[in-house]
């Protein structure tokens, strides 16, 4: 628990996630200096809070199916919710969405807000118990809904879905692209280029094209067709490099195992988890995300997209947000290493293209994902919430 003292006179939001809330960090700093208190509640240590000054509370949270965990983190968030009585509540992912509302409406805090962001291996994967849980997710959904103030929704396939299986209350809904990328920040994290040529050297990617993807290692990322592709490229041509950048997953049979990836060694460089994320981008020719995760925006296209780099994603919900095929990248099928190979054939055969397609694609983000935009749309979100009568506190 990191506490500091709160202005008496604001409005106090909390956001509410899982192990990587400290994402939000930029976006409550913007949302502080509109005028609101912010503080955090999730399940990481939080020491990055404490350096920002914002107050921040961590409670259990499993992310796999556990009955008796979440029973934990219900009792968890209310009594975090009926100690501290935030004016606002913002959840975030799924479990968090589903919980928070309910526990803060049983606590009595009068304003009840969550992000959908994407509806992951539930509706990206056709295994018999992502078929199964569908129905319980739906139901678990629409009883969430009735403790929400206003459900905001990262793509338009997400919202309607919800409206049209009956997932949301009528006119309690909103729709706020993405989560804000601060622009002007992730550029200032660019190398100078000596430093780059630096990283490089050590990398031994001098003389190379480079090709990245940056994603937890989880069969519904594409990473799989990612490392097919590659090998398809590389017969095809010798000057390009593959990295694969990020955790492995702990999804059971949904985790690409670490001897799959050793595998294709010869083709495809895997780093791990790197905390040097701008500088690989800046390294990188061209930026893939293969995912039929069902994402609400992700986060990591926008970021390429802001180091000004081409993409090539999938034609699913969240992903063609950010790309408009031809235009500053490439759309694909999900579940195709040949037509993700065809696709990274054909911008690497072409630096105009790529460079165009890169500058199209900062263009993109500061018009459409910027933080300010983001800021500025939960400001408005978190006023209608509080002055809605129909949010009445239930008791």
């Amino acid at each position: 628990m990191i506490l500091n003292n709160y202005q008496n006179s604001a409005t106090t939001v909390w956001h509410i996630g899982g192990e990587d809330i400290r994402f939000r960090i930029p976006l409550l700093l913007k949302l502080r200096a509109k005028g609101f208190n912010v503080g955090a509640v999730g399940s990481e240590d939080g020491n990055t809070f404490l350096e920002h000054q914002i107050p921040y509370f961590k409670y259990t949270l499993d992310r796999g199916i556990n009955p008796w965990a979440d029973i934990n983190s219900r009792i968890q968030l209310f009594n975090l919710f009926s100690q501290y009585k935030p004016d606002i509540i913002h959840a975030f992912d799924t479990k968090p969405g589903i919980i928070a509302p309910m526990m803060a409406m049983k606590a009595g805090i009068p304003g009840r807000v969550r992000t959908i962001t994407g509806m992951g291996y539930v509706f990206s994967s056709q295994s018999i118990l992502a078929l199964a849980l569908r129905p319980i997710y739906r139901y678990l959904q629409r009883q969430a809904a009735v403790a929400t103030g206003i459900t905001i929704f990262q793509n338009n396939d997400d919202r309607q879905y919800f409206q049209n299986h009956k997932m949301i209350q009528d006119g309690r809904d909103d729709l706020v692209l993405g989560s804000g990328i601060d622009v002007e920040a992730l550029i200032k994290k660019r190398p100078q280029p000596e430093e780059l040529a630096q990283i490089r050297k050590a990398l031994g990617l001098e003389e190379q094209l480079v090709v990245t993807m940056i994603s937890r290692l989880v069969v519904s990322k594409g990473v799989r067709e990612y490392l097919q592709a590659a090998n398809i490229v590389c017969q095809r041509m010798k000057n390009v490099t593959f990295l694969l950048v990020g955790p492995l997953a702990s999804e059971g049979r949904q985790a690409v195992s670490m001897q799959e990836v050793q595998k294709q060694a010869q083709t495809v460089r895997y780093l791990g988890p790197r905390n040097d994320i701008p500088s690989l981008l800046s390294l990188t020719d061209i930026f893939v995300l293969p995912s039929y995760y069902r994402e609400g925006v992700p986060r990591v296209l926008l970021e390429a997209a802001t180091m000004e780099r081409p993409l090539i994603t999938t034609d699913m919900p969240g992903c063609k947000e950010v790309v408009r095929d031809g235009w500053n990248g490439l759309l694909i099928p999900p579940k195709n290493p040949q037509a993700l190979a065809t696709a990274i054939l054909q911008l690497l055969s072409s630096q105009a293209q790529r460079t165009l397609m890169g500058q199209r694609s900062r263009l993109h983000v500061h018009q459409h994902f910027s933080l300010d935009q983001v800021a500025d749309a939960y400001a408005n979100i978190y006023h209608r919430v509080l002055k809605q009568p129909s949010l009445a506190i239930r008791r």
